[in-house]
C-alpha cells in the first residue's frame, strides 16, 4: 500500500475549511426547514436529525477560533500585524452592516416594526437566524484581544477562558433577571445575547461562543501539530486531539440525563438546551467537531481525497450566505399547506441559497483567460462593484486606526 503523502504546513488545511462549509450548509438546511414548517410537520421523527443538525453552530464557531490559529496568529506575530489587525476589524464591519441589512429586510417584508428593527441595530433586541451576523461581529472585534492573549501566554489561559466560562454556568443561572425599564423587558435580549440571561434569545451567547472560539484556537493549532512532518509535533497533536475529545466525552457522559437519555436528546433536538447555554450542548458539539475534523483533515490533507473539496465555495462565502442567504428566507412565502408544499419549498429555496453563494463565489474569481469576453465584463464589473462597496469600509476602519496611532501618549500621573 502507498504510503499517504505527507502534507506540507504551508498548504492550507482543506479538511477544516470543508468541514467547516459542511456545517454551515447543515445550519442553512436547519433555518430552511424551520422558516417553511417542516420539522413541525415531520413531529418525532425528525429529533435524530435535528440533533445532528444542531452540532453545526458548534463546529462553525470552533473553527472560526481555529482560523484565528491557523491563519492570522502567524501574520499577528510576524511583520504583517498591522494588516492583519486591520482585516479583523474590516469584517467585523462587514458582520455588523450586513446585520442590519438583514434587520431592513425583515421590516420591509412586515415580520417586525421599525421600533423593534432600532432594537435589533443597537444589539438590543433578537432577530430569527441573522444573530449569528451580530455574534460574528463582536467576535471579530474580540479576536485582537484572544490573539494576544495567546501569544503572550501561549495556549494554556486560552484554554482555561474556554473551559472557564462554561463552568460558570450554575453561577450565571443563578443571577437574577434584570429591571424593568419603563415597565418594558428591554434589558431581557441584550443580557440574553451578552451571557445568556433574560429570555428570548437563542443560544449560543456571546460569552459561550467566545468560549468556543478559544477551545476553537486550541483545536486549530493541535490540526497543524498533527500534519507536522516531524515525529514529534504530530505525536504532540495526537495528544491535544485526543485529551480534548476525552474532554468532550467525559463532560457530555457526566451531564447527560441517564434516567431519561433519550430527554437529553430531545432538549439539544428542540434547542432548549442551547438556548439555555447549557455546558451539555457545548460537550457534545466539541466531541461531534473534533471527529468530524478529524474525518476531514484525514480524508483530505493526509490521504488527499477530493470527495467533499468542492463543498468548499460555503465555507469562502460565509458572510454572504449568512446574509444573503437568510435574507432568501425572510421573503419567502409562507406556504403552511402540509408537509408535501413544505417540503418542496424548503428544497427549492435551500437549493437558492447553495446556488447564489456558489454564484457569488464564481463572480469574486478571476476569470479564467479562455473565459467567455461576456463572463470576464460581468465578473469584473460585479468585483468593481463589490470593491465600490468596501471601500468606504476600509476608509472609515482605516481613519480610526490612523487616529489611534496617532494619539499622543498619557503620561503616567505623579502619585505624589
Amino acid at each position: 500500500m502507498t504510503p499517504p503523502a505527507e502534507p506540507r504546513r504551508s498548504q492550507r488545511i482543506v479538511g477544516i475549511d470543508v468541514c467547516r462549509s459542511i456545517a454551515i450548509l447543515l445550519a442553512m438546511l436547519s433555518h430552511t426547514l424551520i422558516e417553511f414548517g417542516v420539522f413541525h410537520f415531520v413531529g418525532d421523527a425528525a429529533t435524530v436529525p435535528r440533533f445532528l443538525i444542531q452540532m453545526a453552530p458548534v463546529t462553525f464557531i470552533c473553527l472560526f477560533g481555529a482560523m484565528l490559529e491557523i491563519v492570522y496568529k502567524p501574520r499577528v506575530e510576524g511583520p504583517r500585524r498591522a494588516s492583519a489587525l486591520r482585516q479583523l476589524y474590516i469584517r467585523a464591519v462587514q458582520c455588523y452592516l450586513l446585520y442590519c441589512l438583514t434587520i431592513v429586510v425583515m421590516v420591509l417584508v412586515g415580520d417586525i416594526s421599525v421600533g423593534y428593527a432600532l432594537r435589533c441595530i443597537l444589539m438590543l433586541g433578537a432577530s430569527p437566524y441573522a444573530d449569528i451576523l451580530k455574534f460574528y461581529a463582536l467576535a471579530l472585534l474580540l479576536a485582537p484581544a484572544l490573539l494576544s492573549l495567546r501569544l503572550r501566554f501561549g495556549l494554556a489561559p486560552v484554554l482555561g477562558l474556554g473551559l472557564g466560562i462554561q463552568l460558570l454556568w450554575p453561577l450565571l443561572q443563578q443571577i437574577p433577571g434584570p429591571p424593568l425599564v419603563f415597565g418594558r423587558e428591554y434589558l431581557e435580549m441584550p443580557l440574553g445575547f451578552l451571557y445568556g440571561g433574560g429570555e428570548g434569545v437563542g443560544g449560543p451567547s456571546l460569552l459561550h461562543g467566545l468560549s468556543l472560539v478559544c477551545i476553537g484556537m486550541v483545536l486549530g493549532h493541535a490540526v497543524t501539530r498533527f500534519l507536522d512532518p516531524a515525529p514529534s509535533g504530530r505525536r504532540r497533536g495526537v495528544m491535544l486531539l485526543g485529551g480534548l475529545f476525552l474532554l468532550a466525552v467525559v463532560a457530555s457522559a457526566l451531564m447527560w440525563d441517564w434516567s431519561a437519555p433519550f430527554a437529553t436528546v430531545q432538549g439539544i433536538a428542540d434547542m432548549s438546551l442551547r438556548n439555555e447555554n447549557h455546558p451539555i450542548y457545548f460537550s457534545l458539539g466539541l466531541g461531534f467537531t473534533i471527529a468530524s475534523v478529524l474525518l476531514c483533515v484525514l480524508a483530505l490533507d493526509v490521504f488527499q481525497r477530493s470527495w467533499g473539496s468542492r463543498l468548499q465555495f460555503m465555507g469562502k462565502t460565509s458572510l454572504f450566505t449568512f446574509s444573503f442567504g437568510n435574507i432568501l428566507l425572510y421573503a419567502s412565502p409562507d406556504p403552511h399547506r402540509g408537509l408535501a408544499t413544505a417540503a418542496l419549498m424548503a428544497a427549492v429555496f435551500f437549493a437558492l441559497i447553495c446556488a447564489q453563494s456558489y454564484l457569488f463565489m464564481r463572480l469574486m474569481m478571476p476569470a479564467a483567460p479562455d473565459a467567455p469576453p461576456a463572463w470576464k465584463a460581468l465578473t469584473g464589473r460585479f468585483q468593481q462593484l463589490v470593491r465600490g462597496l468596501q471601500q468606504p469600509i476600509s476608509g472609515a476602519v482605516d481613519a480610526v486606526l490612523s487616529r489611534r496611532r496617532a494619539a499622543p501618549d498619557v503620561p503616567p500621573r505623579n502619585p505624589a
